[in-house]
């Protein structure tokens, strides 16, 4: 790829820095981004002249209290792009924010259960009803990434691996939601995005080696080392449920869905329960009250639960060298289960890594998805030819006024 001549790089470099400036010190006047950004006030002049016609910045108002004349004061226009974050499990969670990441909406509702095809029609007819009811045109929507379970083939844009959501590995799931939706649309791991999430806005921001450990229904791992997220050749990396621990590996249902998850995911924990001679529960939340009342078998399978977890995170510690590991997930996210975790990861690593768990919780998904396409529709205006960097992102903020 040809580089981009000098003077296109240095305009583009300054319509970034002043956009950088209004992503995180608006509202902010010409003469303070001037000398925030280091540019001349003819170039910060200029810049925000050509924002103001592209609709990506408004005034606000103007300075007061100080010495002589006020200034106009602008910020981010929410009217100048539009990003969505989907997430997409047992419930579907649609966001929609605006350029500067203030959340604009939201829509949450159970997965429509016949999977496939219905479940997509679902993300688009809620979509665009957020769209709709914001007064906002679906071309304004111009970045969508979905946090999906399983794994997306480059090839044929099916999403495998995610068997609580059936007939998503017979579907070319990029290409349908990109022509539902309008804009091209760009699927992650949810466990990943979990991760980012818990990066951007919840307890692992700042941490550059940092290991997202998700237990609930399912098994999965997001890991981010020296700073990138890790995806792998096939963008499986991660899928730890199937680790040899727990159990035989070769079982036919331990293959089927991973040796360690079949005995630490949420259906194990409730299956060694009735095995191991408890009564008749329907999930893993009640094995952990009644251990919590006294029951000692269920004591003794969450403590079995923990020590299997604590073998993994231990191999996590040996593979990746984290800072830290991050607990989610409905077992995962649980203190009292994520302290039996640590005690056993402390005997059995070579140092100490801290243990944390998932602040965010259930957002933790969408709030990475949001992230994601924030940078996604960033780069597309202000990235420059050979700049890896992303543009810092500012948190989430509130939803915005109309």
């Amino acid at each position: 790829m040809p580089s981009q001549p000098l003077a296109s790089v240095t305009r583009q470099l300054s319509r970034r820095s002043v956009f950088e400036a209004l992503l995180h010190r608006s509202p902010i006047s010409r003469a303070d981004l001037a000398k925030v950004t280091g540019l001349s006030k003819q170039t910060t002049s200029e810049v925000i002249d050509a924002f103001q016609q592209q609709g990506l910045v408004r005034p606000v108002g103007r300075t007061s209290g100080n010495v002589g004349r006020t200034a106009v004061l602008y910020e981010l226009s929410p009217a100048g792009g539009h990003v969505l974050g989907i997430d997409l499990g047992a419930r579907l969670t649609v966001t929609l924010a605006d350029i500067a990441g203030r959340v604009l909406a939201e829509a949450d509702e159970p997965t429509d259960s016949r999977g496939g095809a219905w479940a997509l029609e679902q993300i688009a007819r809620l979509a665009d009803r957020l769209a709709r009811d914001n007064h906002t045109h679906p071309s304004r929507i111009r970045s969508i990434v979905l946090a999906t379970p399983g794994v997306v083939n480059p090839r044929s844009g099916a999403i495998e691996m995610a068997p609580n959501i059936s007939g998503l590995g017979h579907l070319n799931v990029v290409g349908f939601l990109s022509e539902k939706l309008g804009s091209p649309v760009a699927i992650e791991n949810d466990i990943n995005l979990a991760l980012l999430g818990e990066i951007w806005h919840g307890c692992a921001q700042k941490v550059a080696n940092v290991a997202f450990l998700a237990l609930g229904t399912g098994v999965g791992l997001g890991l981010y080392v020296n700073g990138q997220l890790v995806r792998g050749e096939n963008g499986a990396a991660g899928e730890i449920g199937y680790l040899p621990i727990g159990g035989d590996p070769l079982q036919a249902e331990a293959r089927l869905q991973g040796c360690l998850e079949y005995q630490v995911g949420a259906h194990g924990i409730v299956r060694r329960y009735r095995e191991a001679g408890g009564s008749d529960v329907d999930s893993a939340r009640r094995v952990f009250e009644l251990a919590q009342a006294g029951d000692t078998v269920a004591a003794s399978v969450i403590e079995e639960t923990a020590r299997l977890t604590g073998l993994a995170a231990a191999t996590i510690v040996a593979t990746v060298d984290p800072q830290l590991i991050v607990l989610g997930g409905s077992v995962g996210a649980r203190t009292d289960f994520a302290d039996k975790v640590a005690r056993v990861l402390l005997r059995l690593a070579p140092r100490p890594v801290e243990i944390r768990t998932s602040t965010l919780g259930k957002r933790a998904g969408v709030v990475g998805a949001l992230s994601v396409a924030l940078n996604k529709l960033h780069d597309e205006l202000f990235g420059v030819a050979d700049l890896a960097a992303a543009l810092p992102l500012p948190p989430p903020r509130a939803h915005a006024s109309r």
